[in-house]
């Protein structure tokens, strides 16, 4: 029997691995830069799912502001998709977004990412308006999605 995946903090060891995960899973990339600024601005700001072997399999990384949270980049490496590693990853970390007494997580995404619209509709969210011609794309620009999820608060 494999061992689950688990889901652990995110550590500056990880950021080679989230960037090429990130790499071969989005449209326009974040840059290594960006994990490094984003990801390590505090000790609480990214989550990694790691396959038994340690093999990075994807990764949240958000922003805590009082009781507001922001999904600033989730992903999970492509030949890993369609596994069910997004919706445990944002279900673990909306549990635990709710125990530090966030009420609310919002997050933007591409008009044209079905899949993860699907699995935020899935999970509770809704949606909350648009930013026209927000994501650079092949051939043009692309409107983002605002969403977000109330949280019920865990104590």
């Amino acid at each position: 029997m494999t061992e689950a995946p688990r889901i652990r903090p995110g550590q500056a060891a990880d950021l080679k691995a989230m960037a090429n995960i990130e790499k071969r899973a989005a449209i326009n990339p974040w840059s290594l830069s960006q994990f490094l600024e984003s990801s390590l601005r505090d000790s609480d700001a990214c989550l990694v799912l790691e396959a038994a072997d340690g093999e990075l399999l994807g990764f949240a990384v958000y922003q805590c502001v009082l009781d507001e949270a922001t999904l600033l980049n989730i992903a999970v490496a492509p030949a890993q998709q369609g596994l069910g590693h997004g919706a445990r990853l944002l279900r673990y970390l909306l549990d635990r977004l709710a125990q530090r007494g966030v009420m609310r997580l919002l997050l933007e995404v591409r008009c044209g990412n079905h899949s993860a619209i699907s699995l935020y509709r899935r999970l509770g969210f809704v949606d909350d308006g648009r930013r026209p011609d927000y994501y650079p794309v092949p051939g043009g620009r692309e409107d983002a999605l605002l969403m977000s999820r109330e949280l019920e608060r865990i104590t």
